[in-house]
């Protein structure tokens, strides 16, 4: 599972990242917080804190790729 800041990076760089709209939560218990993007607030994140595109795995090895070529 991805830590809150990973989940945060992840919408940055992921270009289906769509941001839930006004009440239309899927989990109503979920903290949504507008101000940061996060795969949390995505409408592609299920209530099992999952991707249903399956992007999370596949942007997180792109970030550490980029991160390794900076090193």
């Amino acid at each position: 599972m991805a830590s809150k800041e990973q989940l945060r990076k992840i919408a940055i760089y992921c270009d289906s990242y769509n941001p839930h709209e006004g009440n239309d939560l899927k989990n109503i218990s979920q903290n949504f917080d507008k101000k940061y993007e996060s795969c949390e607030n995505c409408t592609h994140f299920t209530r099992e804190g999952k991707c249903e595109l399956n992007l999370i795995d596949k942007v997180l090895s792109s970030l550490a790729m980029e991160e390794d070529l900076k090193s």
